[in-house]
């Protein structure tokens, strides 16, 4: 092994810092993503973070810079190890920067470094406020597309900014749904109504099985009479 690598590797206390803010930047930068990559959008309406007076919620923003502020101190524990106390110094130094970006975020943050459907959004949004970040276009791209997790997490989203009625037949239906749906066709297919009760419905369901059988029976009859 490397002498230069011994320290990192031989002392817990650096491969554990290792360890540690490398799994906080990837858990940052996961939720960043899954934040900005335009699946999920309803958080750019939900209330701003607390003491932020930004016009725009910029919570992922601020995520953002985090992580690079934490992948930004992973030098420093190996010129530590290193007895490299003036780079260690310099990189605390650069740290500065994603956390001054972190508090500028409570403020404003430029729409240049926004993906493009939150500044398509934002820019909307100026003229009416009320405008939904998912846009027409943006629905019939989810709709036309193969089914994947992806797609069922943007119609979640969409069902709930949008609302469910508007978007029935883009979301996956659930078992309920499309059982209720069975009972409501087969009622209105042997014309059961609401009105009727329990042993007019037993009547109508059990004629129309004694119907099945006897068409099942007479097929079945008419398949041996065309082998003959």
């Amino acid at each position: 092994m490397p002498e230069w690598l011994a320290p990192i590797v031989y002392i817990p206390a650096y491969w554990g810092m290792l360890l540690l803010v490398s799994g906080a930047a990837a858990l940052v930068f996961y939720v960043v993503w899954r934040s900005l990559n335009g699946d999920t959008r309803t958080w750019a309406i939900l209330p701003h973070f607390p003491f932020q007076v930004s016009h725009h919620n910029t919570w992922p923003f601020m995520l953002a810079m985090i992580g690079i502020g934490l992948v930004t101190l992973l030098p420093t524990v190996f010129f530590e190890a290193w007895g490299m106390e003036g780079a260690r110094q310099a990189v605390w130094n650069v740290f500065l920067v994603p956390v001054a970006l972190v508090a500028l975020s409570f403020f404003w943050w430029p729409l240049a470094w926004t993906p493009a459907w939150f500044k398509n959004w934002a820019l909307r949004s100026k003229i009416d406020p009320e405008t939904n970040p998912w846009t027409d276009a943006d629905i019939d791209r989810v709709k036309s597309a193969p089914d994947s997790k992806r797609r069922r997490r943007a119609l979640k989203d969409i069902a709930r900014l949008v609302g469910e009625a508007e978007v029935e037949g883009l979301r996956e239906r659930t078992l309920l749904e499309r059982e209720s749906e069975r009972i409501e066709d087969y009622n209105e297919r042997l014309g059961i109504t609401d009105d009727m009760d329990s042993i007019e419905r037993a009547l109508i369901i059990k004629a129309d099985r004694k119907r099945q059988k006897e068409q099942k029976k007479a097929d079945r009859q008419a398949a041996r009479g065309q082998q003959d």
